[in-house]
């Protein structure tokens, strides 16, 4: 995997919706939360981008919105399939910086922590700009993270290896629209929850390599960043075979395009 290369979740799909799922009940609140933040009505037609196993995408669809998602990754579009039960979320597997759709199609387009895995992310705005209707808007969103201020030392002892996100850096995730000129649609809307969470098991899944910053870690390095967030919870937590109640959260924010023409992605061969 190279830094030019997007980050393709196929070896995340069998432990996805358990690793990165809502709890119960919260899915319903968040697909409220975005629907409320694009105004979408039920009849609406969205474009999720990176759509994964339908973490947002279903619930959307229960609220009646249609759902196109798009996605680079076959096993995890195939779980998609597995758990869609006849809801109007039709999955295309296709590269977000060219996607298969005619121009003005979507009544809104949805992104959701998606945007630093991909290294062409400006051509995928160019793009999500085309498809998008006069006046749709792209919503942006992505999960609070749980026990913020820990995970804070573990991620700079990744980046301190050279080891970043390939798309947008992580510093920039919820500013990156506003300074590449999009307009920013009312107020940032959020939910806050909690969630169950097993200290032994957060050491066990970092292990197992779940989460895509160690994808890129040769096993020394994944060996001293086990035993830096080993050590941090036991410092803050003492016995890691308990369960701990996780303040976390959601947040959405909905942007309209910036004003004036956007340059196209060149393209090598037609669409």
């Amino acid at each position: 995997m190279s830094a030019r290369d997007p980050v393709v979740f196929d070896r995340a799909a069998g432990d996805y919706d358990a690793t990165r799922g809502f709890p119960p009940g919260v899915e319903d609140r968040v697909a409220a939360l975005v629907s409320g933040a694009g105004g979408l009505g039920p009849a609406a037609r969205i474009l999720e981008v990176g759509v994964g196993t339908g973490r947002i995408a279903l619930p959307l669809a229960r609220h009646g919105i249609r759902v196109v998602g798009v996605d680079l990754s076959g096993p995890m579009l195939g779980r998609l399939l597995e758990k869609r039960a006849g809801l109007p979320v039709d999955p295309v597997r296709a590269d977000a910086a060219r996607l298969p759709f005619a121009d003005a199609s979507f009544d809104a387009a949805l992104g959701v922590h998606v945007f630093h895995l991909i290294p062409r992310w400006r051509e995928v705005l160019a793009e999500l700009t085309r498809v998008l209707r006069p006046g749709a808007p792209l919503l942006h969103g992505g999960d609070v993270q749980r026990l913020e201020d820990l995970w804070k030392g573990w991620r700079e002892q990744v980046e301190g290896l050279g080891v970043e996100h390939v798309g947008v850096a992580r510093a920039r995730i919820e500013t990156f629209l506003d300074e590449e000129g999009w307009r920013l649609l009312g107020e940032p809307r959020r939910v806050t929850f909690s969630r169950p969470l097993h200290l032994a098991q957060v050491v066990q899944r970092l292990q197992e390599r779940c989460w895509s910053l160690t994808w890129r870690l040769d096993d020394a390095q994944l060996a001293r960043l086990v035993d830096l967030v080993r050590r941090g919870l036991t410092e803050r937590f003492g016995d890691l075979d308990r369960t701990i109640e996780a303040e976390s959260g959601f947040w959405v924010r909905a942007y309209a395009p910036p004003e004036g023409p956007v340059t196209p992605p060149s393209r090598s061969t037609p669409r």
